[in-house]
């Protein structure tokens, strides 16, 4: 019996996902699927090439767990998806969530220049893609849902519905700055929110962790069917780790923190934690 997934790590992007799930797939308590960011449970976005939607496809992703304790998956975009949190709270009871989040306008910078590296963000100039309204349409995009970043910069309507599935610690709301200030620390305590040894090796170099998964991540692979295989991109951890190149006016900055500011009205009930005065 192929046994269920037990952890989502959910969001946000340019948030510190990946560097959190290759610390995850380390861990001799985690079983972590070897396609990150499969989005099967968020069929109202956009499909996306790496997205999984046949159920048997998503299952045979943790075809391989053993007696891990926890099973993990990591998909971004779930934050943002109102069809997530039901579907996952429904097919998985006991599950746990963790979101990592940063200040807003950097997260939408971020993802605007990741945007324009992969040919997703068309739109050169950043005050007009930045300040674009939901109404913008695009003819060549391969995931329009992500150009959209004023709303993105909302974090507290997509909180509040996963903290309504999700209630109290089985949701944990992790900040960029506090956790990667001092990963290690932070990884500790997570695995004691996990109930996983929290004193377990990992590291968070990234040449370092990909040696440190590489057999096991070989094994997955190779149980996998080749239209699985294929959804992998090896181009992609170059992709993110790009160095940011756009000049962002100051102005530009002010006005997308004020509209961040205004829109998360409810992040403190929904995060269960204040919003940070730096953001």
């Amino acid at each position: 019996m192929v046994k269920a997934p037990n952890l989502f790590v959910v969001g946000a992007p340019r948030c510190g996902t990946t560097s959190l799930f290759a610390a995850l797939k380390q861990h001799p308590d985690v079983y972590a699927s070897v396609l990150k960011e499969p989005h099967f449970h968020a069929p109202d976005l956009p499909a996306q090439p790496h997205t999984v939607s046949d159920p048997d496809d998503y299952a045979r992703l943790f075809a391989a767990a053993g007696d891990q304790r926890i099973r993990a998956e990591a998909s971004v975009w779930y934050l943002y998806s109102q069809q997530a949190p039901v579907r996952i709270a429904q097919a998985h009871p006991d599950a746990r969530i963790v979101v990592l989040l940063r200040n807003p306008v950097e997260m939408a910078i971020s993802l605007y220049e990741l945007y324009l590296r992969t040919g997703n963000e068309a739109e050169a100039d950043p005050e007009s893609a930045l300040l674009r309204t939901r109404q913008a349409r695009f003819d060549t995009s391969y995931f329009p849902f992500g150009l959209h970043y004023l709303h993105l910069l909302d974090f507290a309507t997509p909180l509040a519905r996963w903290r309504e599935r999700f209630p109290g610690e089985r949701m944990r709301v992790v900040l960029f700055d506090e956790f990667y200030r001092a990963p290690e620390a932070g990884f500790r305590a997570l695995g004691q929110w996990l109930g996983i040894d929290p004193l377990a090796p990992v590291s968070f170099d990234a040449r370092q962790a990909r040696e440190a998964v590489r057999m096991t991540a070989m094994k997955q692979l190779r149980d996998l069917p080749e239209h699985l295989r294929r959804k992998l991109n090896p181009n992609a951890s170059r992709l993110h780790a790009g160095k940011a190149s756009t000049a962002i006016p100051a102005t530009l900055r002010a006005r997308l923190r004020d509209h961040a500011r205004e829109v998360n009205a409810g992040f403190a009930a929904a995060a269960a934690r204040p919003w940070p005065e730096a953001w």
